[in-house]
């Protein structure tokens, strides 16, 4: 993982605060508490900039200390965004997101007592081995933390629920699974709405027609490059904006190509199947991600590589801190493919 020096990012937040004469900075990363001495990051900040309305996005519950949240300035509270994403321990387990839930009601307490009341969590819908059940837990979930918030200022907190559909994507361990279906989604978001039809929680989920187009381009193979012509030809422009995102300009250009859109997004796909993107070596070998992938579907939870053993990915071929680690500690090996 590749971080900017915090050195770096006081400076850049100076710039932009100088130049463009805002007072919140939001930092950004697939997942910010996990760069290092992101508290002392916090604290020089809040320090340097009094006015300053800082916000924290993409937080892992497991790794957010009181700590983080004590150097946040209390002048202003804006938002916290979590992304527990899954609502039972089981299914979080199986993707390697593992937060015990008396863990995930803990930090929301900690931050409600803290002046929070906005809070934003992300759930992903349509995840490998998801039931019912799964969906249900995030309802009870919903509920115990909204009840906490009630509990902490006596005030209604405000809960935003995020609702993305889950694409799978090459190179990771669900490379070979199939997207749920538009209407298994729109029963799921139903059932959410249904059982979180609440004062203060208000829920958004995307247009599952745009996540079926999402999976198919990630999966596809060279044909598809005469899809997305025929689709530019056709208007197709700022398709990621919902405003612009016109489904049936690209139901015509797989029709033109001769192709359909649930071959690539809604197909489960063998081990051994040739994949369009096989030939491209990210590190991290296609026989880790097969044994991955079986770890998941059984609910077996990899130990995270920076804090434990190395995993033998793959990715001790070419990275020096990970063949260090690797030779000190050797973890069980896998076939490299």
């Amino acid at each position: 993982m590749r971080e900017r020096s915090q050195s770096e990012v006081v400076q850049a937040a100076g710039e932009l605060i100088t130049n463009c004469g805002y007072n919140e900075v939001s930092l950004v990363s697939l997942s910010t508490s996990d760069y290092t001495g992101i508290d002392e990051l916090v604290a020089n900040l809040s320090h340097r900039y009094h006015n300053l309305s800082l916000s924290l996005p993409s937080l892992r519950i497991d790794s957010f200390s009181v700590r983080l949240m004590e150097a946040l300035p209390s002048r202003k509270k804006t938002g916290l965004t979590f992304a527990p994403e899954a609502g039972s321990e089981r299914l979080r387990r199986s993707i390697n997101k593992n937060t015990p839930e008396d863990e995930l009601l803990k930090t929301a307490a900690t931050a409600f007592d803290r002046g929070w009341i906005n809070l934003k969590l992300y759930f992903m819908l349509g995840l490998p081995t998801e039931t019912i059940d799964d969906i249900e837990d995030i309802i009870q979930l919903v509920d115990k933390l909204r009840s906490l918030g009630r509990k902490a200022k006596g005030k209604r907190p405000r809960l935003r629920i995020s609702l993305p559909t889950f694409v799978p994507k090459p190179h990771t361990p669900f490379q070979w699974v199939a997207q749920a279906e538009e209407e298994q989604l729109n029963s799921k978001c139903e059932l959410l709405n249904l059982g979180l039809h609440r004062k203060g929680v208000r829920l958004s989920w995307p247009d599952p027609k745009a996540s079926l187009l999402e999976a198919a381009l990630s999966r596809g193979d060279r044909q598809l490059g005469k899809v997305i012509h025929h689709a530019w030809k056709l208007g197709a422009t700022f398709d990621a904006w919902s405003e612009h995102f016109n489904y049936e300009i690209w139901l015509c250009a797989f029709e033109k190509a001769g192709l359909e859109p649930t071959f690539y997004a809604q197909r489960e796909r063998s081990l051994d199947e040739p994949l369009p993107w096989a030939h491209i070596d990210v590190g991290v070998t296609t026989a880790f991600l097969k044994q991955e992938y079986q770890r998941a579907i059984e609910g077996i939870e990899t130990p995270d590589c920076r804090h434990k053993a190395c995993n033998a990915c793959g990715l001790e071929r070419w990275q020096p801190d990970c063949q260090q680690k690797h030779q000190a500690k050797p973890a069980h090996h896998h076939p490299q493919q």
